[in-house]
């Protein structure tokens, strides 16, 4: 299992069967899902924070239907040379990249990996995937990992707090991020709001540098075909898109027996500086 620290205190934790302690007496359960329960009151941001049950549901169905094969192939090429003994996989939602990335480990061993989502919901998916992935709610903005005890950190269309990442990353240790291309979904966007704009960069993109050095950068586009309404509706579902849209654009696009959108993402691999 990969060594865990307090999120309160920051003190290695002793993990038991069912319960991890630090030193200082701070307390974590283990779900009888299998995993860790390591986000205290204090780094929440609401009553139940991340991603809904609907929304966890939805995308797990959109996902396992295979619309983004591609994407999860990428990912696992772009780590394979790297060789991480150690990899976390920040804001892993359900876990289905996660649980493809088990095989490009040097010795196909999920024992190495750990996954972390401040998303119960989607926690409670995940960890049903695999035993002996540590799967842990916790959040990307306090990192309850040691210092210098990662490898590699992929990171899929989640917050980041660099700092953190440089932190538990360890010397010459890679971050790879994916973040929408310019004309990710453009067809469900331009059902659902009058006026379509092509995705810029990430604002802290510009802030990377301080932590980190572009290693190079992949490009993966491709065409999501949905022959049905139950596809429609996950991927609507799935987006922040369901909440931002006027209900009746939402309502119309969740009505459609079929849609062709267009999947752009840009994978960005990053060496610690």
């Amino acid at each position: 299992m990969t060594p865990l620290r307090c999120p309160l205190c920051q003190l290695p934790l002793d993990a038991g069967e069912k319960t991890a302690r630090c030193a200082r007496g701070h307390s974590f359960d283990r779900a009888r899902e299998g995993y860790w329960h390591l986000l205290p009151v204090q780094q929440k941001n609401s009553r139940d924070p991340g991603d809904d049950a609907a929304m966890v549901a939805a995308r797990q169905a959109f996902l396992e239907a295979g619309h983004y094969t591609p994407l999860r192939e990428a990912l696992c090429a772009a780590v394979a040379p790297l060789a991480p003994r150690q990899l976390l996989d920040s804001g892993c939602g359900e876990g289905w990249y996660t649980a493809a990335l088990r095989a490009v480990m040097p010795d196909s061993s999920a024992a190495g990996i750990t996954a972390l989502d401040i998303s119960k919901h989607a926690m409670r998916r995940a960890a049903r995937r695999a035993g002996d992935i540590t799967w842990l709610v916790a959040s990307s903005m306090a990192l309850p990992l040691p210092d210098a005890s990662v490898d590699v950190i992929t990171a899929l269309f989640t917050p980041l707090d660099l700092a953190e990442c440089a932190r538990v990353l360890t010397p010459g240790g890679h971050l790879i991020v994916v973040a929408p291309g310019e004309k990710h979904l453009w067809e469900l966007r331009a059902a659902l709001y009058d006026e379509v704009r092509p995705h810029v960069p990430e604002k802290w993109l510009a802030q990377a540098s301080a932590h980190f050095a572009l290693a190079h950068e992949v490009e993966v586009s491709f065409r999501v075909q949905l022959h049905d309404n139950a596809g429609v509706q996950q991927l609507l579902t799935m987006t922040p898109h369901y909440w931002r849209a006027p209900r009746e654009r939402r309502e119309a696009v969740g009505a459609l027996d079929s849609l062709s959108v267009q999947a752009d993402f840009r994978l960005l691999v990053f060496r610690k500086r």
